[in-house]
Parts: C-alpha cells; structure tokens; sequence
C-alpha cells in the first residue's frame, strides 16, 4: 500500500464524541492531516470525500489497527462502549499495542471523571487502561471528560409530557456541551502537549436534577417536578422500556456516584484550552429538547 500518512489519527469517528472532534478538527487544520479508525469504513465516505483517510480499525481485531494507526504522530482512543470491564480493557489495550508498535508519538484518551473507589460500575476498565497507558512507554494524555449535557434527553424522558420526572437520588454534576468538549479535544491533539498529564474537562456549572427540571420546565413553559424514586423502581423502569439489564445498572450506578460527589468537581480546563465561556445547560437543552422525540 501506498504511503499516506496522517500526522493525526482518531478512532470512533461516527460516534458522538468522535465525529464531533473530527469537525472541530477540520475547522482548523488541513483534511489531509487527519486520518480515521472506524469498524465500519463505508459509514465514513462523507470524510473520505473531503480528504480524511478512512481505514477499517476494530478494536477487537489488532491486526486491523496497525493499518489504521499507520504513520500516526497523534491518536484519540475513544473509550468503547462495552459494558463489561475486562472486555472493554482488552479493546483499549489492542489499540495502545497497535499504536506502540506503529511508532504513535502521543496518545490521548478519553476516560472518566469518576475515580478509584467510585461506586460506578463502569470505572474499572476505564481505570485498568490508564494504568496500562502508564506502564506502555508512549506519550499519552488521559482526559477526564464530563457527563454530556446531550445526554439530558434521555434522563428527562416523558417527563416533559407528564410533568414529573422520576429518577434516583443524585447530585451535582459538571455537565458538559459535546461540541465544547470536541472542540478542547481537537486543540489538544493539534498542540501535541500535555504529555503525561491528566486533565478534567468538564462544564461551566454543577446541577442536579432539580436545577435542570427547573430549566426544562422555563424551556417548556409548563411545571416539571423532580421526584426522587429509589434505584430498585427505577431499574425496572428501564428494563420495562427495553433498556438491556447490563446497561440499566450502569444508569443506576451512575446516579450512585452522582449522588456521593463524585461527578460534582467544575474545572476551568476546558474554558482555557477554547479560550471562550463554555455553553451551559439553559443554553444547550432547548434545541436538545426540540429534537427529541414526542
């Protein structure tokens, strides 16, 4: 094959996260620096088109990121989605070899804001890769992202429509805008710095649930009141919605560390590295709420 190197390479591409930091980048660097690592290439034709080399990465098939991370100086590992943890650390393990052994100068990973000893189910495999990505001998920056304000949507549910929204005990939490969040990721890949460090990215401001169904409410014009339901009901609530069971518990983990502090920490991190004020919730939600399904 033909050389065609990418000095920037990132991985999940169509994801939400991941087409978004593709964007950004593309707002302020060349076409021909980027490179995408996707399971499905054909669902990145867009990109190929506008000059982004689309190559076929899985990371449940290493072979297939050496030729994805080719010629790579920098790459985003987007965390996968995979529910359990020792499967979830496999596949970001494949991808820190692949890039270990095609010469990747800086890597950069998107963790989690919770860590050790958090009651969130999902934190293990999240901290299991970046003890792995301290032990490899590559560059790396671990970036603590935020809970995405995008994902209100799907908490606040029918509640807009029956003016009560039921969800578990929670507490502040540093919600973030997934294009402000793109936007930091996308600077600090084409900076290059910040190796060896760890960096929270979050929002400009902590709410709870009752903040932000005060805020639906305002955006709505009709009352929505928070009440506070135990996990058990709440559990069954998804499962009744076909939420699968494994997922489902990680929700409800999720309002467990919401609700010991763990996700409450703002950092101007983010603000700095986009040199701007970060959206906020009242600022995001309405167009959120606009395009949700009735």
């Amino acid at each position: 094959m033909a050389s065609d190197d990418r000095k920037i390479v990132v991985t999940g591409a169509t994801g939400g996260l991941g087409s978004n930091v593709v964007e950004q980048l593309l707002r302020i660097t060349p076409a021909s620096e980027l490179g995408v690592s996707i399971r499905r290439p054909e669902a990145a034709q867009r990109l190929a088109t506008r000059g982004v080399r689309v190559r076929h990465g899985d990371f449940d098939k290493p072979k297939t990121l050496d030729e994805a991370f080719d010629g790579a100086e920098r790459l985003l590992v987007i965390s996968t989605r995979t529910v359990d943890n020792h499967a979830r650390f496999v596949q970001h393990r494949n991808a820190i070899d692949a890039a270990r052994r095609r010469g990747v100068r800086h890597i950069y990973y998107t963790s989690i804001v919770q860590r050790a000893g958090s009651v969130f189910d999902l934190a293990p495999g999240h901290l299991d890769t970046e003890a792995y990505l301290a032990e490899s001998g590559v560059a790396h920056t671990i970036l603590r992202n935020g809970h995405y304000v995008e994902n209100l949507p799907m908490f606040l549910g029918a509640s807009v429509a029956t003016g009560e929204l039921a969800l578990p005990a929670d507490g502040l939490t540093a919600w973030v805008a997934r294009a402000d969040l793109a936007e930091g990721i996308a600077r600090l890949m084409l900076d290059g710095g910040h190796a060896g460090e760890t960096l929270l990215l979050t929002g400009p401001e902590a709410l709870d649930f009752q903040a932000i169904a005060e805020i639906a409410s305002a955006i709505v014009g009709r009352r929505m009141a928070r009440r506070v339901i135990d996990d058990r009901a709440y559990l069954d609530l998804l499962i009744e919605r076909g939420v699968p069971k494994s997922i489902a518990r990680s929700l409800v983990s999720g309002f467990a560390s919401r609700a010991k502090g763990e996700l409450a920490q703002v950092d101007p991190t983010l603000k700095e590295i986009v040199g701007r004020p970060l959206r906020t919730v009242a600022e995001v939600l309405p167009s959120l709420l606009a395009a949700a399904p009735a």
